[in-house]
């Protein structure tokens, strides 16, 4: 054998290896997502309702602008915001959350204004959307 040929064999063995330690990568790679990719994606779509929701329009106004007259005090928090939260939620057929258990809250000084869903012990909890910074809307999704 050539010294040429020796060398061309072991570029080939070299680039098999390669392809195999790629092949390897990529099986491992596409499996089961670990927790935490999981707890990082949940998050960000945790995250993704909350924003999405404060920019819903109703009327005239976005449902942020709503949230924060209520926070204010000047239309307290009346039943209609109410229920133009929980559509939003829980329509069977557009809502966010119909069917998960979620726990939504609007505060001032940490005195719950609102508060719709049920609490639940192990959840992930979206950044928090400050109010005028009196007041904070918080969303959790039960886990």
């Amino acid at each position: 054998m050539k010294k040429g040929q020796a060398e061309i064999i072991g570029l080939v063995v070299v680039v098999l290896l390669l392809v195999f330690a790629l092949i390897f990568f990529i099986k491992i790679r596409s499996g089961n997502d670990d927790n935490e990719t999981k707890l990082i994606r949940a998050n960000f779509k945790v995250n993704s309702a909350l924003n999405a929701l404060m920019k819903v329009s109703i009327g005239n106004e976005q449902m942020k602008d709503l949230i924060d007259e209520c926070v204010l005090g000047f239309n307290a928090c009346d039943d209609d915001l109410k229920n133009n939260l929980t559509y939003y939620f829980e329509d069977p057929e557009k809502g966010l959350f119909k069917d998960k258990k979620y726990q939504f809250i609007i505060s001032r000084y940490n005195d719950d204004l609102i508060s719709l869903g049920d609490g639940c012990k192990e959840n992930i909890t979206a950044s928090p959307f400050v109010v005028r910074n009196s007041g904070k809307v918080e969303l959790k999704i039960c886990t």
